[in-house]
């Protein structure tokens, strides 16, 4: 009667712990495309062609101030000389991408960048960031 008991409280005691082991080790067999907050790297690789539009958008919206390079540096813009940040630093590229998406949404007058919002998408930022990611932060 005593070992009847002790098995009884036994699976008792695994039906409580099982679910809880189980919950913790649930995988996926596929990778989530989703990047970890605060990580500035893209969560997928573009395209080619994706790539080559985001180039197009860059080089026509930012290379103007920022160099085909995204090295920046002293520009004059319609008669106003303007400083423009170096987008291949290591302070850059720990900026996360809703804050680099602010930055070129929004601008910043005081520093000379123009605000895109109202210019482009928000998908065409999006297509600009991920260029600045893939190819000028390498």
């Amino acid at each position: 009667m005593k070992f009847v008991l002790k098995l009884i409280v036994i699976a008792g005691a695994l039906a409580v712990i099982v679910p809880f082991i189980a919950c913790g080790s649930v995988s996926s067999s596929a990778p989530a495309a989703v990047a970890p907050a605060g990580n500035s790297t893209p969560a997928t690789t573009p395209t080619p062609d994706e790539l080559a539009a985001s180039r197009d958008l860059y080089k026509t919206n930012c290379a103007k101030c920022h160099q085909d390079s995204g090295k920046g540096g002293k520009v004059t813009i319609d008669g106003k000389t303007i400083n423009a940040r170096d987008l291949t630093t290591d302070k850059m590229k720990k900026r996360d991408d809703e804050k680099l998406f602010d930055d070129i949404s929004e601008g910043s007058p005081d520093d000379g960048m123009p605000a895109f919002k109202g210019k482009l998408t928000d998908a065409q930022i999006k297509d600009i960031i991920k260029y600045i990611r893939t190819e000028l932060q390498k």
